[in-house]
């Protein structure tokens, strides 16, 4: 019941912006948090000329922005493995990829990182916005199509008329199967990136009880990733409740005092939370991940040390060791900041 009202719902949302494309897309939302906030820029393009979609298609433009370009690799990876275990009579598991796509990368992760270009962005922004929409809920509905076919013949009917109809099927039940497109491996490990750091805001925020609505400030060490974080900085204030006056990017940076540090692969971020911080249990808590880290940093040596390092491919070993020397790095960082704590 859960999902099939989330079905409907971001189905509701896309829809909304279909048939608010005269405004810029800013009809009342169905189903998610709304980010119409601050200054709007006019779109100045011809809406002849926005990028289309037609059904079993591919967008008719480049997706040259991240989420976009993310969204569309993950859902290419997403027809490619369900389409294999369909082949091989694994339903249930073909059942559960396509659930996860659209709970997870879908709604909970696009939908809302789409609402920038879709209240906020130029009127391409929010043409390109559309068109990926349209082409990432046709497809996925597509792939629930055998599970759940009354909910998703419903909602790919609205979607159709909404869309225009002009070169789609009769119905979904007649519709081709999706044809994965290519992957974008470089896009998938940037997103993946921003997402853990938004993920780990907002977990941080959760664990101190800091009021959701409350924008806050944040300091990103960000090293190698310095430029990737500064394009994406919208979307990390948007989805993780960051002042955007308040943010500061930065290759290096020193720890502020009484913040929360929140290590993230290569990149550090720091959250002043003052008054809404336990420094007694943010030091625990340090204490407790740099215990974790040791022990992993402990079975990795055991494993290099053993007979895995003679008889492993040359690239799994290499694998294991940088995954070592990070680990090692992350020790390092923790090890400082509670120092810094103390």
């Amino acid at each position: 019941r859960n999902f099939t009202n989330k079905i409907w719902n971001a189905t509701r949302f896309v829809l909304s912006q279909l048939r608010g494309q005269e405004a810029g897309g800013r009809d009342q939302e169905a189903g998610g948090r709304g980010q119409g906030t601050g200054d709007r820029r006019q779109g100045t393009g011809d809406r002849n000329q926005e990028p289309t979609y037609q059904s079993t298609n591919p967008p008719t433009y480049q997706p040259t922005n991240l989420p976009d370009r993310w969204i569309l690799s993950r859902l290419s990876a997403t027809v490619t493995e369900c389409t294999r275990l369909m082949d091989g009579f694994q339903f249930s598991e073909a059942g559960r990829q396509a659930y996860e796509f659209f709970w997870s990368e879908f709604c909970d992760w696009y939908l809302e990182i789409s609402k920038i270009a879709l209240y906020r962005g130029a009127e391409a922004d929010r043409a390109r916005a559309r068109a990926t929409l349209i082409k990432a809920l046709d497809d996925a509905l597509r792939l629930l199509h055998p599970f759940i076919p009354y909910v998703t013949e419903e909602t790919w009917g609205h979607l159709k008329q909404a869309a225009g109809g002009a070169g789609w099927p009769a119905g979904l039940i007649v519709a081709p199967w999706p044809a994965a497109g290519p992957r974008d491996e470089a896009a998938e490990a940037d997103m993946g990136l921003i997402i853990e750091i938004v993920r780990a805001i907002r977990n941080a925020r959760a664990e101190q009880n800091a009021p959701a609505g409350q924008p806050i400030a944040a300091l990103i060490a960000a090293g190698a990733r310095e430029t990737l974080l500064r394009d994406q900085a919208e979307t990390i204030c948007s989805l993780a409740r960051v002042d955007p006056q308040r943010l500061t990017i930065a290759g290096q940076l020193a720890a502020p005092p009484q913040s929360l540090t929140l290590v993230t692969g290569a990149v550090t971020t720091y959250l002043p939370l003052a008054g809404l911080v336990d420094l007694e249990a943010e030091r625990a808590r340090l204490a407790a991940e740099l215990t974790e880290t040791e022990a992993q940093i402990s079975r990795s040596e055991s494993l290099l040390a053993g007979p895995f390092a003679q008889r492993a491919p040359a690239n799994v070993v290499q694998r294991e060791r940088d995954k070592q020397t990070e680990l090692r790095e992350r020790a390092a960082r923790l090890a400082q900041r509670l120092t810094d704590l103390a």
